[in-house]
């Protein structure tokens, strides 16, 4: 049996292979596309990165240029509302205070239940500056849904208008773009969508160190002297003006505060939709996601 084997043709077989074999180890070590990341660069897309990128500096721009400006709307509610706990001060007159006396049988009593009532009084009046603070986040996210609809493509995912839009995007993000990341675009369209400002979380608790007069046993609490009906109306008279003065004062410093919140509120917004680190490409897989038409 002849096994003589020609050396040259071995060695380039052997050649041959070691390359074969480095290609294709070459070839294992790169990374393999995920099937979302197929197609992402259409030539359209800068279109729709550009309108983004502009309409929110320039929305940006102008909320800078006005987050130390008073809220006309605010300053004119809290006006009405000061006003009404003026008009109506929750004070009992002296013959209500008299019958009142007759039932409970102390003028400490009745004092500190009047404490109380009228505080609640007040905090009912001042209440109604909920619907006022509400308008400001609907209307900051409707300034940013007007950017986002401006882009056609953007526009045509939704039929909802103003902050709905916003709501309306959120919901249709998916909560990972990126595999093994999340989504740090529907994050930030969540945050916006939950934005709010209410009496009780903004107000409130701000004002109410001006109601401790109103308290029963708080020290700034006018005390019973010499216990009478008459006593009882000056106090709560003295106390109900007094406090009434305390929260307009410290309303009116907050003036300028939901249009400060608002634009901070917004500029982080900007900073994850359109400048943190990969995020453009979330949204090119967004927009390939839902099949928007980048025409």
């Amino acid at each position: 049996m002849n096994t003589n084997t020609n050396p040259n043709i071995a060695d380039g077989a052997e050649k041959n292979f070691t390359v074969a074999e480095q290609i294709t180890d070459w070839a294992l070590d790169q990374p393999k596309p995920e099937p979302q990341e197929i197609n992402l660069l259409d030539p359209k897309f800068n279109e729709v990165w550009l309108g983004l990128t502009s309409g929110f500096e320039n929305l940006l721009l102008d909320l800078r240029k006005k987050r130390h400006d008073v809220d006309t709307d605010l300053k004119k509610q809290i006006e009405v509302a000061v006003q009404r706990c003026r008009n109506d001060t929750g004070v009992p007159a002296i013959k209500e205070i008299q019958k009142r006396y007759e039932i409970e049988q102390s003028y400490e009593i009745i004092y500190e239940k009047y404490l109380n009532e009228i505080r609640a009084h007040i905090t009912r009046y001042l209440s109604s500056l909920d619907e006022v603070l509400q308008r400001s986040p609907q209307r900051v996210k409707s300034q940013v849904a007007e950017v986002l609809i401006a882009q056609d493509n953007l526009g045509k995912l939704t039929e909802a208008r103003g902050s709905e839009f916003i709501k309306a995007i959120a919901a249709q993000i998916p909560n990972q773009l990126v595999q093994g990341k999340p989504s740090q675009l529907k994050s930030a369209f969540q945050v916006l969508a939950e934005f709010e400002l209410s009496y009780p979380e903004f107000l409130h608790y701000r004002i109410r160190p001006h109601l401790d007069g109103l308290t029963p046993n708080e020290p700034k609490t006018l005390q019973l002297t010499s216990p009478s009906a008459e006593q009882v109306f000056l106090n709560l008279k003295i106390a109900q003006i007094e406090s009434v003065r305390k929260c307009e004062k410290s309303l009116k410093e907050l003036l300028s505060e939901p249009n400060q919140l608002t634009f901070v509120i917004v500029e982080d917004f900007v900073d994850c939709v359109i400048r943190a680190a990969d995020i453009k490409s979330e949204w090119q897989l967004f927009l390939q996601q839902v099949r928007t038409p980048l025409s």
